[in-house]
């Protein structure tokens, strides 16, 4: 190895530290342990003989096509299969508004590539999710926190850091927000909350991120409209995955958006993993 490998590092990998969440993770065989470090659902509940079956069937009928390279916005079915779910529950969306991902933590890396120069403004939600904040931090990005309530984050202190960072010449590259059962506050924005913070969006020009990961983990009480489906301009790019509604290892994550801006995911995803398994 080099002498001093640490002068041979780039800037972004100097300023990316280990992830607090999966450190914690290797205490999980501790005997006796019992962990809440993570959201780990039952192995109880994972549908482990459907699971054989469908990958045999599809083993023996789709093996050439399953194994080998495939586009980098996604299986195309699968595709077809999330906008038509999407759709039946009132979301409007086509094709050219989705892109598979490899889960939702691989969206938040290609986002923040997409649009954080090192010194940028990202503001995000006070707290947040570990594993976003890592992704933004990755690329140097400076986070301003919005204290949140029972109805979510709060519009005024919002607009007034948009106003201080106006005053200043800048303005956030996007807002980072979990509106439904946010992680780890546990919080479900109001509807009334997202429409104002869509207004102070549009305002101030300023793209929402909506991680929507836990959106479908409703047992009671009536389903938000998603800030996606509220918006209607282009301002909101949703992140979806099969992580927490399915299996956390079925690393299967998309994409929903305006196509022009999923087009420029398009070009970091190829640079990054060519497609999803």
């Amino acid at each position: 190895m080099i002498t001093d490998l640490n002068s041979a590092l780039s800037a972004n990998i100097k300023g990316m530290k280990r992830s607090a969440i999966r450190e914690l993770l290797k205490y999980l065989g501790a005997p006796g342990l019992i962990s809440f470090s993570g959201g780990f659902p039952s192995p109880l509940t994972f549908p482990v003989e459907d699971l054989k079956e469908i990958m045999n069937d599809v083993m023996e009928k789709e093996a050439a096509f399953a194994l080998q390279y495939g586009a980098t916005e996604g299986d195309a079915l699968l595709r077809e299969l999330l906008v038509k779910r999407y759709n039946e529950q009132g979301i409007k969306m086509e094709m050219e508004n989705l892109i598979i991902t490899t889960a939702s933590q691989q969206a938040l890396d290609l986002i923040a590539k997409m649009f954080i120069d090192r010194g940028d403004y990202v503001i995000v939600g006070l707290p947040s999710y570990l594993g976003g904040l890592s992704a933004f931090n990755s690329y140097g990005a400076n986070m301003i926190g919005i204290p949140m309530d029972d109805e979510g984050e709060d519009p005024e202190i919002l607009e007034a850091e948009l106003k201080k960072l106006q005053a200043m010449g800048k303005k956030p590259k996007f807002l980072y927000l979990i509106p439904d059962f946010q992680n780890p506050a546990g919080v479900t924005m109001s509807e009334k909350r997202r429409k104002e913070i869509l207004e102070l969006a549009y305002k101030y020009d300023v793209m929402i991120i909506e991680d929507s990961p836990y959106r479908e983990l409703r047992y009671e009480g009536e389903t938000q409209k998603t800030m996606y489906e509220m918006d209607g301009t282009g301002h909101v790019i949703m992140l979806g995955t099969f992580s927490k509604i399915f299996c956390p290892g079925f690393r299967i994550g998309w994409v929903a958006a305006h196509p022009d801006v999923l087009d420029k995911i398009v070009v970091g995803k190829q640079a990054t993993d060519l497609c999803t398994p």
